[in-house]
């Protein structure tokens, strides 16, 4: 008897498979992708850079800009009759101002004469005990500061007693006032 054959069983089944593809068109996207990557590194590498790029360096040199050394501006030299009851008694003191804003200086040249007056009044009111003390003479710069900002309008109203604050003192631009010499006779 004969017996049937099994199918798988030593014979080949043929089926039909797809035919291999080829590695040309892998190589041909790798090439491309590689190709457009280089040139937009090449692009990026070689373009000139724009100041919106630049945030942060120009934010520093804005920075830079703007922490110039301060400016210092003579008044000149005062002499003043001092309140006293006893005998006569005179200051003379030589005043600078030192400034963080460059164009307060061509403010304080324009309003030179009213700056003057003010400072004279202010130093003939003053009583030689009041300036024989650093208290004392520092609260006559903050006097006369707060009296030229009144004048040059960076300030609504001249404080009686002129506040330290150092939030006024950057915003108005006039930094502190210098007494260059100071006598009391």
């Amino acid at each position: 008897m004969a017996t049937a054959a099994k199918p798988g069983a030593g014979t080949a089944v043929k089926t039909d498979a797809p035919p291999v593809k080829s590695n040309k068109k892998w190589i041909i996207i790798i090439a491309l992708i590689l190709l457009i990557n280089g040139g937009v590194t090449a692009y990026l590498l070689l373009k000139p850079h724009s100041p919106a790029s630049d945030g942060a360096e120009n934010a520093a040199q804005t920075a830079a800009a703007e922490t110039k050394p301060p400016k210092y501006i003579a008044l000149g030299t005062f002499t003043a009759n001092l309140i006293h009851e006893d005998s006569d008694r005179y200051l003379q003191v030589a005043i600078s101002i030192k400034v963080s804003k460059p164009q307060l200086e061509e403010q304080i040249k324009a309003r030179n004469p009213e700056i003057l007056h003010h400072v004279n009044m202010l130093l003939e009111s003053q009583r030689p005990s009041q300036l024989a003390t650093l208290q004392g003479k520092e609260q006559l710069a903050r006097s006369i500061k707060a009296q030229i900002e009144e004048v040059l309008d960076l300030r609504s109203n001249a404080p009686a007693k002129p506040s330290t604050n150092e939030s006024q003192q950057t915003k108005s631009g006039i930094e502190e006032v210098l007494f260059t010499s100071f006598i009391i006779q």
